[in-house]
């Protein structure tokens, strides 16, 4: 039949029908290996994909602590240039400090900063940031000072208000949001906004720095003295960088 159909020609004619006999086995034997094919290519396409899934999201992560640390860093050269305009309207000497450390205390508010007796920081020394009256330096250290708080309900400072001239005692409540102006008769006029600054009474710190703005005066039914809050000007609970200023002709304890 082969050598017929080779040298003859004898199925030609019916050689395509028989092929559809043919077909099925061909599909069922390469049915396996079709499906094998696809398998690897599938799985492997998916393995790529989640490998790429990941390398992204590590690149996201990467990218958006990067862009946190330049939002830092660009918050921290406000802060900075804010500090150097502020330290230009300064008449005394001062001294550049950064805060290293907070007390973990709830009942005492002070900062660690990173200038001690050796860089000319004092005990009774006054501390500013950018925007006002920090506190001043209770304890000091050869490379390290403690500076206590205005906020701090052991703090009393004498101030002046900038619209009348009425001076006061501010107190510290023990809150890095609130001070209270003590013994303020109902007859002085103030009022919310007022913008309260040092006095120079104490002959600590010097006079004309801004230290709060009011923001609400109660008068009670009974009471000789008006209530009075006060919301620091200074950022307390933030600030990174400080300065130590002295008047020369104030003493050094």
């Amino acid at each position: 039949m082969i050598f017929a159909d080779v040298r003859y020609s004898v199925f030609s004619q019916v050689r395509p029908y028989l092929t559809l006999l043919v077909a099925p086995i061909q599909v069922v034997v390469n049915t396996p290996q079709k499906v094998f094919y696809w398998a690897d290519e599938h799985l492997a396409s998916r393995e790529g994909l989640v490998a790429e899934n990941q390398s992204l999201q590590a690149e996201i992560l990467l990218l958006r602590s990067r862009q946190q640390r330049l939002d830092s860093l660009q918050a921290e050269n406000v802060r900075l240039r804010e500090l150097l305009d502020a330290s230009q309207r300064v008449d005394e000497k001062i001294v550049m400090a950064e805060v290293i450390g907070f007390d973990q205390n709830a009942y005492s508010h002070k900062l660690l900063i990173d200038k001690g007796f050796s860089s000319g920081a004092y005990v009774g020394q006054p501390a500013l940031d950018a925007t006002g009256v920090l506190g001043q330096v209770v304890e000091t250290a050869a490379y390290s000072s403690r500076v206590l708080l205005i906020a701090d309900a052991s703090h009393f400072i004498p101030v002046q208000l900038s619209r009348t001239g009425f001076r006061g005692i501010l107190r510290g409540t023990g809150s890095l949001k609130l001070m209270e102006l003590m013994s303020v008769p109902r007859s002085v006029d103030i009022k919310k906004g007022d913008i309260l600054t040092t006095s120079g009474l104490d002959n600590r710190f010097p006079s004309g720095y801004p230290v709060g703005v009011v923001r609400s005066v109660k008068y009670t039914q009974g009471k000789a003295y008006a209530d009075i809050d006060v919301v620091p000007l200074a950022q307390l609970g933030r600030s990174r960088h400080v300065m130590l200023i002295d008047k020369p002709q104030a003493g050094k304890k």
